[in-house]
């Protein structure tokens, strides 16, 4: 019998992930991109070197290999992955929402009437002379309005500095807009990773971060699961699926960042692709038990069964980012191969960086895993 195939658009970390796993699933991988790291060919099967924009002929390559399903691993990637699925007839979101369904200001006028999921002052900005209209208390904060992984990012304490956040913000968006936002002060950050098919909405894990905080707020560890109450957790499930719901989420993965200030959740953004900094591999599975990108595999291939919450493990994964930021957790970083709850450590260099933004697989690391606690260092 002649094995399933899938498409996997893109050739980033995501994508050897995403490769990975779909061999343990018995897939026949097809990655497409005119990007050919080093490391793609240790998994994928078939590699298309080919601009990913060149949609076309990514599909006439699908359809002449029977192709069984298309996947995104970027929020690049997304509309094309949705486009070349919808052309050959496979689950996917629609081409349509698709479009815009990284657009951080389109997301939050399509969720404004969500009561559960709390919103700040926001303004779409086109170029420096739009600044004005900024009228929100400071701090603000300054982004792309289609970019993930913190990139472009700042925090703006007053409006002398503003010019010069937009344009770092700018420099990282390419032709798309910048939005600004009033900063939601205090709190913490968490991330909600999602499946969802045929319009039904799954919350796999809850994730609390560890962050920088001002001025680029870059995520320096994640822990799961997040040390929320039940009813907290119920709150944020129903939130996360209205919101997904309103943006047009149904056959995708998700992986959804918000804040909770005072028992009120605020959305950051949504991306609709897989949580990256190893939230949705390893980390997902290792505190759940349940492999997260098979499950987003088995929705493009149109095979997902559904998930039996109940079998579910609590333990606690996390991982750490030894950065400047982060200097302490140098000594423990020298060491950790001495303690009992150490997955995996990534050494990068004996040099610590100063982070502008989320680099996980260029980053010195710490993955911890233990069945009984979370482990604070």
């Amino acid at each position: 019998m002649e094995k399933i195939k899938i498409a996997i658009i893109g050739s980033g970390r995501m994508a050897w992930i995403m490769s990975r796993n779909a061999h343990e699933m018995g897939l026949v991988t097809y990655c497409f991109s005119n990007v050919e790291p080093d490391f793609i060919h240790d998994e994928v099967d078939v590699f298309h070197n080919i601009s990913i924009f060149e949609k076309d002929k990514i599909v006439e390559i699908c359809k002449s290999e029977a192709i069984a399903g298309v996947i995104a691993t970027t929020e690049l990637t997304v509309a094309v992955a949705a486009y070349v699925a919808e052309k050959i007839g496979t689950p996917g979101i629609t081409y349509q929402n698709a479009l815009f369904i990284t657009d951080k200001f389109r997301n939050r006028m399509v969720c404004r009437d969500i009561y559960e999921l709390n919103q700040p002052a926001f303004y779409r900005i086109y170029s420096e002379s739009n600044l004005n209209v900024v009228c929100c208390d400071y701090p603000v904060i300054v982004k792309p309005t289609g970019k993930g992984g913190k990139k472009g990012i700042t925090v703006v304490n007053n409006p002398q500095d503003l010019n010069s956040a937009y344009q770092y913000a700018k420099d990282n968006s390419g032709e798309a807009p910048v939005i600004i936002e009033q900063f939601i002060e205090g709190g913490k950050e968490y991330s909600v990773e999602t499946l969802s098919y045929k319009g039904k909405h799954y919350v796999i894990q809850i994730t609390e971060k560890i962050t920088s905080g001002p001025p680029h707020c870059v995520e320096l560890g994640h822990h799961q699961p997040a040390n929320l109450s039940e009813k907290m957790k119920e709150k944020v499930k129903t939130a996360i699926s209205k919101g997904l719901t309103a943006i047009g989420v149904d056959n995708s993965t998700c992986h959804t960042e918000i804040k909770i200030v005072d028992d009120k959740i605020y959305l950051i953004e949504f991306n609709a692709r897989p949580g990256g900094d190893h939230i949705a591999w390893p980390l997902t599975e290792l505190s759940t038990g349940y492999n997260i990108i098979k499950g987003a595999i088995s929705i493009a291939l149109g095979k997902f069964k559904g998930i039996d919450f109940s079998s579910f493990n609590k333990n606690y994964a996390g991982v750490y980012f030894v950065t400047k930021q982060s200097s302490y957790l140098k000594p423990i970083f020298d060491e950790c191969e001495k303690y009992d709850w150490l997955y995996h450590k990534n050494y990068v260099s004996e040099e610590l960086q100063e982070l502008e933004h989320n680099d996980c697989y260029g980053t010195n690391s710490i993955i911890y895993f233990s069945k009984s606690h979370r482990i604070n260092l």
